[in-house]
């Protein structure tokens, strides 16, 4: 019984370190395997097609990890490395947010001005858009940044959990401010 028990431990503890962030990016994956793995891939990365003309890329220095380990991923609208126009980023959003929709993905946190570049911009918004997939594996972010007269979607892809734990630790620091006021 107890090599069971051991066994599934093992095999649950490489399922949750298997997990895909974007095809073969995997979470918890070191900077040397994910460089490895974007290499030997770099046309799935640099090209990735949403459809309908919306194309993003990914850039090897644009991976995320958290003690070494990779966590997320930034996706950017391809050609737009000056940024894109009002309209054309605002297309980007909206496009992308149905496109995850379409795959499942439900929203998590629907930040009024996701889809409105300047006023987004403008607002003390953190997060932007935020959808779960429903497994819980994976969280997608999206929000307009800019980029002096003009914007940029910034689209990550993350692992589930971590994301969650920011998310978490940011409210915990927000309440505790809040608890320390005196109000």
């Amino acid at each position: 019984m107890k090599k069971i028990i051991f066994l599934f431990i093992i095999l649950f503890t490489m399922n949750s370190y298997s997990q895909s962030i974007y095809k073969g990016l995997t979470f918890g994956m070191s900077k040397a395997e994910a460089k490895k793995e974007f290499k030997k891939n770099k046309d799935t990365y640099t090209s990735v097609d949403l459809g309908n003309g919306f194309l993003y890329r990914i850039y090897q220095q644009n991976f995320i990890y958290d003690s070494n380990k990779l966590v997320g991923v930034l996706f950017s609208p391809k050609g737009a490395g000056l940024g894109q126009s009002y309209e054309n980023t605002k297309s980007y959003l909206i496009h992308t947010r149905n496109f995850f929709e379409r795959l499942g993905y439900e929203t998590f946190i629907d930040n009024e001005w996701w889809n409105a570049p300047l006023n987004y911009t403008k607002s003390a918004s953190k997060w932007g858009l935020v959808l779960n997939k429903k497994d819980k594996t994976t969280i997608v972010q999206m929000f307009p940044i800019s980029m002096g007269n003009n914007y940029l979607v910034n689209l990550r892809i993350w692992h589930h959990d971590t994301w969650i734990g920011y998310f978490d630790a940011q409210n915990k620091a927000q309440k505790q401010k809040a608890d320390e006021s005196g109000f």
